[in-house]
């Protein structure tokens, strides 16, 4: 038996990085490809220059992965 448990967070991650650029990605993957808790990926979604998030079903949202990466590449180039 393996010793090690993996958290959601560390597979979120491996999830993320294996998916698409056109993939939505819920909540708790968007914020584990940007390294954020969910509370905080909100505080940031409300922030105008954060991709826009998909509505998926009644009170289901998801996000881009293409747009997560896209918006991470900018606040790199803009430091």
């Amino acid at each position: 038996m393996d010793k090690y448990v993996k958290s959601p967070i560390i597979i979120a991650l491996q999830n993320a990085r294996a998916l698409s650029s056109q993939t939505l990605v819920r909540p708790r993957e968007a914020a584990a490809i940007l390294g954020v808790s969910r509370k905080h990926l909100y505080v940031l979604a409300s922030q105008q220059d954060f991709p826009e998030k998909v509505s998926i079903s009644n009170g289901a949202v998801a996000w881009r992965v293409c747009d997560l990466e896209a918006w991470i590449l900018n606040k790199f180039n803009n430091t």
